[in-house]
Order: structure tokens, then C-alpha cells, then sequence
């Protein structure tokens, strides 16, 4: 650990009632430059939300508990302003996820990510940047964890703070940088149309299926074929609240496709599928075989 490793300190502030959401509010409302991440639960869930929302700001960290409390209003408030300056590394996703779930809306930001882009690093993920400016690096086991599962564990939390922890001071390196390649100019144009992200619900696409690897090599009746086992999958996914592909994967979706089993078959013809899959889902999948034949 370096000297100045600004995570050294290890205070950070779990935010879990309303009345402590109203207090980080308060203490966010006169601040010029907040660091904000946020995580979801897209790999575990048909309808992603916000899960938890990361905060740092001079020297402090919160981690607000987005599931505990469903009303982000006394945050929102505090950071909608032109005078704090937000900072992110890959803000996209957080942008328009907050402004999908909770009406969030940003106007100054900073992204370390695009700085590090702009100015020909080769490599611009967080672990990256921590580990050259910093010489720290970054656990990565809960990269692709359910944040929506409860109670937060401590190494958790500790995951979590890392995130933003780093980013006031990774501004303000990349910053000096931009300034010296004469690069503010294009880094301001990029971070305004970040800061204009607005996230939106997911609408079906009837047409999704198309994108699945090897759609277009199909013939016509694989084609069809394919988006009826698509359409039923989305179903199962929506009503269920699982990822599609944890319901079936496209591979095998695809599979069955460019070999489609008779009318008259049973679950047993369905190789591309697991045992337990079969037993689950085969008569489902023949019937939307049976479909997409029709």
C-alpha cells in the first residue's frame, strides 16, 4: 500500500434509513466535486435496477443502499446542481441507469475513463489506472455479483468504496494531463454528451433474435423457428425476473433452430438442451418449435 493511497483510511459510511439519506444529502449539498459508481443486478435479473449507489467526497465514502431505500429523492436533489462537478470512469452506465430509476440528472462531469481514452492509454479500465497511479490493486471478485441480494457482507463494502475512492484523485492527474496535450477542449465536448445520457425501460424488441450469433446463417424456417424460441424465452424471463440466457442459452436457442425436431417428437430430442433443462422446458420448446414450424 502507497503512502497516498486515498482508500488507506478505510471510513466509510454504510446508508441504509432515510434519515441517513437525508443527512448525506445535507453534507453533499455545498460539495464541488463528488465521485459517484453505481452496481445493478443485469447478469441476475429480467428488470435491472440500481442496487447500490457509491459515493465519495473530501475523503468520505457512503455506500447508499439503492435496494433498503427505494426513494434516491434527498441525493438526487443534492448533486442536481451546475456547481458540483461529478466524477465517473465509465460514467454511461451509471448516468443512465440513475436517470432510468430514480430521475437523476448531472450537468458538470468528469469521466477518467474518456480522459485515460483521449490521451492513447492503452489500457483504461480502473484496475489499470489505480494500479499505474497508485501502485494498488483492485480486488475483482464481485465484478459480477447479485447486488441485489442482502445484507451487504463487509468485504463487500470494501469492494465497493474502491470504486469511487480513487476517482478525485485520478481527475485531477488526467486533468493535468488534458491541459499539457492540449486536449481540454475534446475531453469537455465528450464529457457534455455523457452528462446529457438519459436511460430509458427496456422495451421488447421482437427482432432481438437476430442477434444472436449465427442468426443470419439460418434459412428461412430456421429463422422462424429461432424468434419463436426467442419470444417464448423472453417470456419465461420476464415473468420469472432471470437474465435470459440464465433461462436458456442463446447457443442452444440457435442449435435447435438449425435443426428443428419434428411436429410429433418429444423432450428427449432436444440434445441442445441439458437434462434438467428437458425436464423443465422441452414441452414449452416444442411448442414454440411447433410454432416457429408454422
Amino acid at each position: 500500500m502507497t503512502v497516498d493511497d486515498p482508500a488507506a483510511s478505510g471510513d466509510v459510511w454504510l446508508v441504509e434509513t432515510p434519515d441517513d439519506l437525508e443527512h448525506l444529502g445535507s453534507q453533499l449539498a455545498g460539495a464541488d466535486r463528488v465521485a459517484l459508481d453505481i452496481e445493478a443486478n443485469s447478469l441476475h435479473a429480467y428488470h435491472e435496477r440500481t442496487c447500490v449507489v457509491q459515493v465519495t467526497c473530501g475523503g468520505r465514502h457512503a455506500i447508499v443502499d439503492a435496494v433498503a431505500l427505494t426513494d434516491l429523492t434527498p441525493l438526487r436533489d443534492a448533486l442536481d446542481r451546475e456547481t458540483v462537478e461529478m466524477v465517473f470512469h465509465g460514467g454511461d452506465y451509471d448516468i443512465a441507469s440513475l436517470s432510468r430509476d430514480h430521475a437523476f440528472a448531472f450537468h458538470r462531469v468528469f469521466d477518467t475513463m474518456i480522459a485515460a481514452t483521449l490521451l492513447g492509454e492503452e489500457k483504461v479500465g480502473l484496475a489499470n489506472l489505480v494500479l499505474d497511479a497508485y501502485g494498488v490493486e483492485l480486488d475483482k471478485r464481485y465484478q459480477k455479483a447479485d447486488w441485489a441480494r442482502r445484507p451487504l457482507q463487509d468485504d463487500q463494502i470494501d469492494y465497493l468504496y474502491r470504486d469511487t475512492a480513487y476517482l478525485p484523485g485520478l481527475r485531477d492527474r488526467f486533468h493535468a494531463r488534458l491541459v499539457e496535450a492540449d486536449l481540454v477542449e475534446e475531453a469537455e465536448i465528450e464529457f457534455r454528451r455523457l452528462a446529457a445520457r438519459v436511460g430509458r425501460p427496456a422495451e421488447p424488441d421482437p427482432d432481438a433474435w437476430r442477434r444472436i450469433k449465427g442468426a443470419s446463417k439460418l434459412d428461412e424456417r430456421g429463422r422462424a423457428v429461432l424468434a419463436a424460441l426467442h419470444a417464448w424465452r423472453e417470456r419465461v424471463a420476464a415473468e420469472r425476473d432471470r437474465p435470459p440466457f440464465k433461462v436458456v442459452s442463446p447457443r442452444a436457442l440457435l442449435a435447435i433452430a438449425q435443426d428443428p425436431p419434428s411436429p410429433s417428437a418429444g423432450p428427449g430430442s432436444l440434445r441442445a438442451l441439458h437434462g434438467k433443462e428437458r425436464k423443465r422446458w422441452g414441452a414449452a420448446v416444442l411448442d414454440a418449435v411447433r410454432e416457429g414450424l408454422r
